[in-house]
């Protein structure tokens, strides 16, 4: 039976969790960082900024690939249960 490699705590997580995002809280990531701005009753700023500096390390970093896999698929769950979150919400669920 093969054991599944050790990897580093950052693995997986390059992308902030969006399903935690807050207005006017920064959203940490690894290499990325998002921020929701609002007054009133919507948002009306979003910014997503590259850390260069940790972008550069996760990118010569041996795991970087699968790494990147799994950051892109959690980043699609995360956008299939805002989307099920939300329509959940509207239909009053």
């Amino acid at each position: 039976m093969n054991a599944v490699p050790q990897r580093a705590e950052c693995y997986g997580k390059l992308f902030p969790d969006f399903t935690r995002l807050k207005r006017k809280e920064r959203l940490e990531g690894q290499a990325f960082t998002a921020l929701m701005v609002s007054s009133g009753t919507g948002a009306q700023g979003r910014s997503l900024e590259v850390k260069g500096e940790a972008w550069e390390k996760c990118v010569a970093c041996p795991d970087y690939r699968t790494c990147y896999d799994l950051s892109l698929a959690t980043l699609e769950m995360n956008e299939v249960l805002m989307k099920t979150m939300l329509a959940d919400a509207w239909v009053g669920g």
